[in-house]
């Protein structure tokens, strides 16, 4: 973006209106070009989704403390025994005033069991949050790349406009002074006209992909991206990539609900045990004895336990249907991970076939395209061809390009796509957690 700054002075005399137009200053104000790291950086850093994850992890830690906890003790405090003939709580000797406290205890290993719980919930959340920050990488990596390529190829469709334009203007001298036909003009405004209509859909489809990118990159609005291929990291081989498969934070996350619901079988076991509620009671006694001593005060001790005699429709039921649960996390475990190897060999199956076709079009269509062209040129300027052959020669070479820029694109997707079932973490998302 260019922006150009002017002072204008008029000045204004009896004779007339004289006019001028002084120059100042003058400041170019350029935009960097975004690059895919700085994208990938921005987007990280500022991506609510992201933040909200890492707070559930601080819920999660904070949550497994918690439940860790015996529960809040019980207070006691009430008169008793009082009579309701007269209301005197000195004469009957069994008036009493209470205060007592008691504590329920929980039944066999439970606090450690339910904290361990939460631990691994909170396990869970922070593996969610590295699949997340994984998959928004992924994510503004293919957008910013299908934006790249609408850039580069409206590039190259204006290069070749410029190109048919000559080509327009020299068949109208031809035309004029006789040696070329009315044909050969209008088959080069058609092209022409073509190249305008595609430049057009070029540039609207940009704009899309550019306001599609600017979701995560603001920035995109404004800059141009970077014209070069950004560089991704290194592809490990295929075998390496299935092997720890088993680390990926998808995976990772079934792990931790294994964990838990492994926990929750152990819990259900220690409902079987009994569970017991421990109390001690201070007890104020009211007025004197018969021999006119006062009355003495008195202590009482409680204990009190639940015992889990009738089993079967309670204490039976829910430990089996822990147990269900645990067989099915195990089960979905297996699911996902089947899932994520069978799109892992298709995207590394289509990285290694993109490979292969850019190599063809770097060292050989692009290479046959330009030389058809300039033969095709220099036959026409001999005379041995017709317009028509030079101009197809010279769309079949554009096309080709466009068709080269596509696949060079789709390679680097398909390498995106590929790096997010890498478990080793990249640049971007080290810097992310190092700023965390």
């Amino acid at each position: 973006m260019c922006q150009l700054n002017f002072n204008s002075i008029y000045l204004i005399s009896k004779g007339g209106v004289a006019l001028v137009w002084l120059l100042l200053s003058t400041s170019v104000l350029a935009e960097p070009a975004l690059t895919l790291n700085k994208a990938q950086t921005q987007a990280l850093h500022n991506d609510p989704i992201l933040q909200a994850s890492e707070l559930r992890v601080l819920s999660a830690s904070q949550r497994a403390i918690a439940e860790g906890q015996l529960a809040d003790p019980t207070f006691n405090l009430g008169l008793f025994n009082v009579p309701t003939d007269n209301f005197d709580i000195n004469k009957n000797p069994t008036t009493q005033l209470r205060l007592g406290v008691s504590q329920q205890l929980a039944k066999g290993d439970s606090l450690r069991l339910k904290t361990l719980q939460g631990e691994y919930a909170a396990v869970a959340q922070r593996e969610r949050g590295v699949f997340l920050r994984r998959n928004l990488l992924k994510d503004v990596r293919l957008q910013f790349l299908e934006t790249l390529y609408q850039q580069k190829a409206l590039t190259i469709l204006r290069e070749n406009r410029r190109y048919f334009a000559d080509i327009l203007t020299n068949s109208n001298h031809l035309y004029a002074v006789g040696r070329a036909n009315q044909q050969a003009v209008l088959q080069a405004k058609l092209e022409l006209s073509r190249l305008d209509d595609q430049i057009n859909q070029g540039l609207n489809q940009f704009e899309i992909d550019r306001a599609l990118l600017a979701k995560w990159v603001p920035l995109a609005n404004d800059a141009n991206l970077l014209d070069e291929l950004p560089r991704l990291p290194n592809v490990a081989s295929l075998e390496s990539l299935e092997q720890n498969l088993q680390k990926h934070p998808a995976i990772a996350i079934e792990d931790a609900y294994i964990a838990i619901a492994k926990q929750g079988v152990q819990l259900a076991q220690e409902q079987y045990k009994p569970a017991y509620n421990l109390g001690v009671e201070y007890r104020k006694r009211f007025g004197n004895e018969p021999n006119g001593s006062e009355r003495a005060d008195v202590l009482a001790a409680m204990l009190s336990v639940e015992m889990p005699i009738f089993t079967e429709k309670r204490q039976d039921k829910r430990l089996a249907a822990r147990q269900y649960d645990y067989q099915a996390v195990k089960l979905k475990r297996l699911d996902s991970l089947r899932d994520i190897r069978q799109k892992l060999r298709r995207e590394y199956g289509n990285w290694l076939r993109l490979q292969q076709r850019a190599t063809r079009y770097d060292q050989q269509l692009l290479k046959q395209a330009a030389a058809h062209t300039s033969a095709a040129l220099s036959a026409y300027q001999s005379g041995v061809v017709d317009f028509s052959t030079l101009m197809y020669a010279r769309i079949s070479e554009l096309e080709t390009r466009l068709h080269a820029c596509r696949v060079a694109i789709d390679l680097l997707k398909a390498q995106s796509s590929v790096l997010f079932y890498s478990v080793v973490s990249t640049q971007a998302e080290q810097g992310y957690q190092h700023a965390q």
